[in-house]
């Protein structure tokens, strides 16, 4: 497995996105949470999701203890939840939170989500299944009422219905999926989704000569130039299964050069 972090501060003056990963070789726990900027606190609130997951980590002896993935998931949002409404209590501030949270076993993958932070599972050349943001905007989507390319520059964008803080308790959508070699699974913030389809996503992620972080940090270049100089904050943590090497074309003439050299030989040694 092979895993690589980007974050920007885009536009902005501050920093309301938190990545972060977790890892013992076997499992891994990759974590995405954006402040909510409609409220205040919100870099503290994405930072609360970061330390929740970290200690949840530590609990579970760093993962190896994790015998059911989707209940492991569920006790760090709701720590996170706690501990945000603790910290917004002590400061007298409502701190708020997206997230999406994915655990990797092996070949096995589990998820959960709150808000619009994605994840993007591509497998086989092609985009598998995205997670449903829980916005007004998704809600127009599934009405009808816009594309799902018209979601990112909708004045409703950044509506949230669903996330991390507030007196409602959460309730988070779940999702597993079963791993094959080239697959690519993409966590990310609003800032990073909106202005990058996900065809150019499974584009640059196909590009396997180049190392996975290189490849991540040209998503969000791309991201940053559709942006502009009022962009969001950005992030994105990609994990991509190992398969077997593709050959490049230097590969390929070499080894039709050799070919051709050995059946020439054996045409000449017949000759004679």
């Amino acid at each position: 497995m092979e895993i690589a972090t980007v974050a920007h501060i885009g536009g902005r003056n501050e920093q309301q996105d938190s990545v972060a990963t977790f890892s013992n070789g076997k499992t891994h726990l990759l974590v995405v949470a954006d402040g909510m900027g409609g409220h205040k606190g919100g870099s503290l609130a994405s930072k609360i999701v970061i330390i929740s997951a970290q200690n949840a980590w530590k609990k579970y002896q760093q993962g190896k203890d994790v015998t059911a993935p989707h209940k492991f998931l569920q006790y760090i949002c709701e720590l996170a939840h706690y501990n945000i409404n603790q910290l917004g209590k002590k400061r007298q501030l409502s701190p708020r939170s997206t997230c999406v949270l994915l655990y990797i076993d092996g070949k096995q993958a589990w998820w959960i989500h709150l808000g619009d932070s994605r994840l993007y599972h591509f497998s086989a050349k092609k985009l598998l299944y995205r997670t449903r943001d829980h916005s007004v905007v998704q809600l127009l989507v599934d009405l009808g009422r816009i594309t799902e390319e018209e979601m990112a520059a909708h004045p409703d964008q950044g509506r949230l219905l669903k996330g991390l803080g507030g007196d409602e308790p959460i309730k988070p959508e779940f999702g597993k999926a079963s791993l094959h070699a080239g697959d690519s699974l993409v966590l990310c913030s609003d800032g990073f989704w909106e202005h990058v389809l996900p065809q150019q996503m499974l584009e640059r992620l196909l590009q396997t000569d180049f190392p996975l972080k290189k490849r991540v940090k040209r998503l969000v270049k791309d991201a940053l130039d559709a942006g502009g100089a009022q962009g969001d904050n950005l992030s994105a943590v990609v994990a991509q299964l190992q398969g077997k090497k593709s050959l490049n074309l230097l590969t390929y003439v070499i080894l039709g050069i050799i070919i051709i050299a050995l059946l020439g030989a054996g045409v000449w040694y017949y000759f004679l």
